[in-house]
């Protein structure tokens, strides 16, 4: 079988260019430190990247989210702690009320502290986050929720939404209580419920009157144990926030990795292949170059 010299020339010549294309690949591979340029590349890899890092994309917003929800149910945890600490300041001065030998002058002294502590409890209910949010509103976050006509009435005006924040997948957390529950719903010893606010107003307006309760002991742990439980409450669920973070940690590392094996270049091995794809090259080039001064003129 005659084969032309132009078939000749032809075949070299391709196979000279699908070398220098190996290597410019093999070149961009090391330029980019990826196995793919672009999608049409390696598209089932492509596709497969792709997703792992909407994945990654999401789990970063769960990160997010864990930080802004943590920081919300810490500021919620000091202050019921010093909810409850005011409320153990008011049974102390109520003892000391209840003591027969003081008199008048003393227990109008005594109601002017625990008038303060009652100022210290509205605004920690109307406490705000990093955001100016308040923190005991429900989903009425702009308005503070607590108020006192100044006559002994205190009104609550937020709802009793509780916001879920997606923390993990499949996993929501409540970020914040409502003050309606928190600070309005106490258990009151007469029955029904009782606001720690009028609890202490209570115990001042007796304590001006000169005219002490006993009640109003039994009424204030009513308070305290009432907070407790609602602050034992935020501390199961950073305790949740914390174990998710580990989750969504130990994901993230997870799904890095096997996007890593997917789409990173493994250095080593592409530089000992350009090294051997220079070679080939090299030689083509030769060879072709040899076969190109071929001539009949040369033998005549």
């Amino acid at each position: 079988m005659r084969i032309a010299t132009m078939q000749v020339f032809q075949g070299g010549l391709n196979s000279m260019l699908d070398q220098q294309a190996r290597v410019y690949k093999t070149q961009l591979q090391l330029g980019t430190g990826k196995q793919f340029a672009s999608p049409a590349d390696n598209p089932t890899a492509a596709a497969q990247v792709l997703g792992l890092n909407e994945t990654l994309s999401i789990t970063g917003q769960y990160k997010a989210n864990i930080t802004a929800a943590a920081s919300r149910l810490e500021l919620s945890d000091t202050a019921l702690g010093t909810a409850v600490n005011v409320l153990q300041r008011a049974r102390e001065l109520a003892v000391r009320g209840l003591n027969g030998s003081l008199g008048a002058d003393e227990r109008r002294a005594v109601a002017q502290e625990v008038r303060q502590l009652g100022n210290e409890m509205m605004a920690l209910a109307n406490s705000q986050d990093g955001n100016g949010d308040y923190m005991y509103a429900g989903s009425r976050v702009q308005g503070a929720p607590f108020s006192d006509n100044g006559s002994g009435t205190f009104s609550y005006a937020g709802d009793q939404v509780q916001r879920q924040i997606q923390i993990g997948a499949g996993r929501q957390i409540a970020d914040g209580d409502s003050g309606l529950d928190v600070f309005m719903k106490v258990p009151s010893t007469a029955g029904g419920y009782e606001d720690v606010f009028s609890t202490l107003n209570t115990l001042a307006t007796d304590l001006e009157a000169n005219t002490p309760q006993l009640d109003s002991l039994a009424q204030l742990d009513n308070g305290m144990e009432h907070l407790l439980q609602v602050r034992a409450s935020v501390g199961a669920r950073l305790n949740s926030i914390d174990n998710q973070e580990e989750i969504n940690s130990f994901l993230e590392v997870q799904l890095a990795s096997v996007r890593s094996n997917v789409e990173d270049l493994d250095i080593a091995e592409a530089y000992s292949r350009l090294t051997q794809e220079t070679l080939v090259l090299q030689s083509a080039q030769a060879a072709y170059s040899r076969v190109a001064g071929l001539s009949l003129f040369n033998y005549l």
